[in-house]
């Protein structure tokens, strides 16, 4: 016999599982939906969630290893750091054929869950590598640029599908709290990856610890790929879908407020990446530190990321998310500091800690954004399009890197340089910020 509508929510409420952040969400969605959608609700709320835990272990034991592994295959630096970025490029422009597909398929499911497939595979040819015991090198950016465009491709028709699926009353707190556990499984999977890479490298065995790691990474994603798939989708081609062209995206970087928070958001992503691709070839090179440090200062990034979310969560409720977005604005630049004065690894540990927080508040506040300024039937369209110009921009602050690096006399000097040039690119970036928290209204 059919539950009713009480007896329904106290069996859903009695069969939902740990963590309590995720208890505390479903139970909200529930007490704002009808009973007869409670059960879907939890259903799908516990799949996003689930799926996102085996994505982050994917990013902290796969995606954070690949400049690693191009180290290890002894490219030199500056190729081994733009290993996480040109080939990014590549696999945005595949990505554009994205909205075409949807429509073809009339389902935004179907084409995130082939692309998460696809990208879990690229893991397969860098495992096998590994083990054999070398990789071209354009062999690895072209493998690379295959992970990184079946990455992309999944990123707008997951923004617009699962934007139906968590009701708006309780989007900020269900993302905040899921967040923060993606945060504490990538802190988890980067020191891991960092641990069997030190026991292989102890062992004489580094290009095998490799290939674990990539299995460990593929694994990872097949599980979130099988939990995508378990998604419910109500709307498969939200009704009004518009597409909007580069011209009038391009007329909206000026004029619109969503146009306004994506520009200010390709100016930050070239500043950071005029440094940030040569973090791990650096470490590893010119710091000589182990595979276990240099995962580790990366992990130091995660978890100040995950403890700094439950105060920024509360900064959005107190003052909004603009607020949020000037604390980690204006923190972006310092936050390089003790990079420009130390190769301590106790020091550059806090100099990470510090990174994580003002990062933390860049992309909560963006991420909630996203939501409120762009349209929903516009979403995937203009999506699409800002990670080409996203990933342009990263390739462009990397290439510039780059250039740097191969200019300036003595590696710890010129990534000096780099890591200068960095910084002062990062508050140049307050201007165009202001420009968007000026406007008094989200819509266009």
């Amino acid at each position: 016999m059919p539950l009713a509508g009480s007896e329904r929510n106290a069996d859903v409420r009695n069969t939902l599982a740990k963590p309590p952040a995720f208890r505390a969400s479903v139970e909200s969605v529930i007490q704002v939906r009808r009973p007869r959608r409670a059960p879907q609700v939890t259903h799908d709320l516990r799949a996003i969630w689930v799926d996102g835990l085996a994505w982050a272990v994917m990013v902290g034991m796969g995606e954070h290893s690949i400049p690693a592994f191009a180290v290890a295959l002894g490219l030199p630096g500056a190729w081994a750091g733009l290993v996480a970025t040109v080939p990014m490029v590549v696999g945005a422009l595949l990505q554009l054929v994205s909205p075409t597909m949807i429509r073809r398929l009339g389902s935004h499911r179907r084409w995130v869950v082939w692309n998460a497939g696809l990208q879990a595979l690229a893991f397969v040819p860098l495992a096998i590598a590994a083990f054999v015991g070398g990789l071209p090198g354009w062999a690895l950016y072209v493998i690379a640029a295959i992970y990184w465009g079946a990455g992309i491709a999944t990123n707008p028709a997951w923004s617009t599908w699962v934007g139906t699926l968590v009701p708006g009353a309780v989007r900020t707190r269900y993302f905040a709290r899921r967040t923060v556990w993606l945060h504490v499984f990538q802190i988890a999977a980067l020191l891991a990856a960092g641990w069997i890479l030190f026991v292989g490298e102890s062992i004489g065995q580094p290009m095998a610890a490799f290939g674990v790691v990539f299995a460990f990474a593929f694994l990872a994603r097949a599980l979130s790929t099988a939990l995508l798939a378990q998604h419910s989708e109500p709307d498969p081609m939200p009704g009004g879908m518009r597409r909007v062209g580069f011209r009038d995206l391009a007329a909206r970087l000026r004029h619109g407020s969503d146009g306004r928070l994506l520009a200010y958001m390709l100016s930050v992503q070239f500043a950071a990446n005029v440094a940030a691709p040569f973090y791990m070839p650096y470490m590893l090179r010119e710091l000589e530190f182990s595979y276990a440090q240099a995962m580790g200062l990366v992990a130091a990034l995660f978890l100040s990321k995950a403890i700094s979310l439950p105060l920024h969560g509360r900064i959005v409720g107190r003052h909004g998310v603009r607020a949020l977005l000037w604390i980690g604005g204006i923190g972006l630049g310092p936050s390089v500091g003790l990079w420009l004065l130390t190769d301590d690894f106790a020091l550059l540990l806090m100099a990470q800690l510090f990174a994580g927080f003002v990062w933390s508040a860049y992309e909560l506040s963006t991420f909630l954004l996203f939501f409120d300024a762009i349209r929903p039937e516009e979403r995937t369209s203009i999506l699409t399009k800002y990670h080409v110009a996203n990933a342009l921009s990263m390739a462009g602050g990397s290439i510039v890197g780059g250039l740097v690096l191969a200019g300036v006399g003595g590696a710890a000097a010129a990534f000096t340089t780099v890591l200068a040039l960095s910084a002062v690119l990062r508050l140049a970036t307050l201007f165009l910020l202001r420009r968007f928290v000026a406007r008094p209204t989200l819509a266009t």
